[in-house]
């Protein structure tokens, strides 16, 4: 018996859903439009226009400084660092917005259950094939049964427990962190820049004077052996003179090679070439601050200013929304989806269009003690994040306390060694004079420039840590 199947085309009761399903989709890709854009907006950093480190430059502290903010390593980490959570903030307002789907789906079986749903699905059914359809002899094998899907869906969560604003609140707090954590790099960066940079200029002034001493000493040997010519000293004398001179040229050796290597530091932590040569044009000073400070002033700066004490501070109220959210997972969820259906024996001429939409409750009976120890795990990291912002707190004030001592100490050293580089000079000057009139033995004049050199060393000293004291002041406040 040869059963002719009529399909039916109702298209027209479902165009106004489909357009409805157009224009709803429409009006969130504009949205996501909006999103990528932003999204394309946090990759790029606006960046100032620094320096070109060459060789045979002059390299100020201020120049370095820039350099280092640019190409330092560890600042590059941070901010991609940055970069990512921008994305992760991203990703976590996406769950605002609706997910949209198209599936195409081919499907030839003869499982009875899909075979007949399809059948269904494709509205093959007229009166005059009922009875084929029905017959258990179908049923039980309805052959090889075809069908091509096409699928557009749409889900909305409406409420989730707060899971998804709570997700995107915490995703800015950590971005805010991350440009915390940022600053603290770049402020660590630019102390230890200050500290490698003063490091060379104090090379730097061991190779000149060095140098200088060893042209006295140059001096003086010709002068010894002038003299023992004359009679008026021993040999011994001589010898003396040109040992001192030979280890001044050994100390010379020393203090060039320790030059070098520390401009080979500077490079490598300003990240700048390490080869390039460059001459440093700050010089260390006798610079101490104008208005007198406290410790007290120096503390609130340091609680006002201080980038990881900010970003600390931040993280502890992530942790308190990480509470709110493990409780969330104990309230009821609702979502909705809307599905338009397309289905033909055929690939797409004559289908049979359907809609569905859906709105689902959820509620979280028991979930094995899960979400309980969960939220009792989110307690504890907020309490813990707590204790470790008053650890940290303590922490600073030691610090700044700390770094005021040190350069109250050091203020008074360097006025001290200033002092008493002034007298050694002026003793050598008087012992010079004694020495060519003959007052004096060669072994004073020897001890007495040995005395000056000591005291040029020890004031130059003090004002590499005087001007150390001042950065490390202002990185511990977080205001370098």
């Amino acid at each position: 018996m040869k059963i002719e199947i009529e399909k039916s085309r109702r298209t027209s009761d479902y165009k106004t859903n489909f357009l409805f399903a157009i224009i709803f989709a429409g009006v969130f890709l504009t949205i996501l439009v909006n999103f990528v854009n932003n999204a394309a907006a946090a990759k790029n950093f606006k960046t100032a226009s620094f320096l070109t480190v060459s060789s045979n430059n002059s390299l100020s502290l201020k120049q370095a400084f820039l350099y280092a903010l640019k190409h330092n390593k560890l600042i590059k980490i941070a901010k991609y660092k940055l970069q990512s959570s921008a994305y992760e903030e991203n990703e976590a307002f996406s769950g605002f917005l609706p997910k949209i789907n198209f599936n195409e789906i081919y499907m030839n079986t003869n499982n009875p259950l899909y075979a007949f749903g399809n059948i269904l699905n494709q509205r093959d059914l007229t009166n005059q094939n009922t009875n084929y359809y029905f017959s258990p002899s179908f049923l039980n094998n309805p052959g090889m049964i075809q069908n091509y899907e096409s699928n557009f869906q749409i889900e909305e969560p409406i409420f989730m427990g707060g899971k998804i604003y709570l997700g995107y609140k915490r995703a800015v707090l950590n971005k805010d962190a991350l440009k915390k954590n940022l600053t603290e790099s770049q402020q660590k960066v630019l102390y230890d820049v200050a500290k490698a940079y003063y490091s060379a200029d104090l090379a730097l002034k061991y190779v000149h004077l060095m140098k200088n001493m060893v042209k006295t000493m140059r001096v003086y040997k010709n002068l010894t052996i002038n003299l023992y010519k004359q009679g008026q000293v021993v040999s011994s004398d001589v010898l003396r003179a040109k040992v001192a001179l030979a280890s001044m040229k050994e100390k010379l050796m020393a203090a060039d090679k320790n030059y070098r290597l520390a401009l080979y530091y500077l490079n490598i932590t300003a990240g700048i070439p390490i080869n390039t040569k460059f001459n440093l044009s700050t010089d260390l000073k006798f610079k101490p601050f104008k208005k007198i400070i406290s410790v007290k002033t120096l503390q609130s700066r340091a609680f006002k200013y201080r980038p990881d004490y900010k970003a600390m501070a931040l993280n502890k109220k992530n942790m308190a929304l990480g509470i709110t959210e493990a409780e969330g997972k104990f309230l009821p969820k609702i979502s909705a989806a809307y599905n338009y259906y397309s289905n033909a024996p055929t690939f797409h001429p004559g289908d049979a269009y359907s809609y569905m939409f859906t709105v689902m409750f959820h509620f979280n009976i028991f979930s094995g003690m899960y979400d309980y120890n969960n939220l009792e795990k989110s307690k504890t990291a907020f309490n813990t994040a707590a204790e470790y912002k008053s650890l940290f707190k303590d922490k600073i004030e030691m610090q700044v306390r700390n770094a005021y001592l040190k350069y109250k100490t050091d203020l008074i050293n360097t006025n001290v060694a200033k002092l008493a580089a002034l007298n050694a000079k002026k003793t050598l000057k008087i012992t010079k004079n004694r020495y060519d009139a003959g007052i004096t033995t060669l072994i004073n004049l020897d001890r007495t420039l040995d005395d000056y050199k000591q005291a040029r060393l020890n004031y130059i000293n003090s004002l590499y840590k005087l001007d150390l004291d001042k950065y490390y002041i202002k990185f511990v406040t977080g205001t370098i």
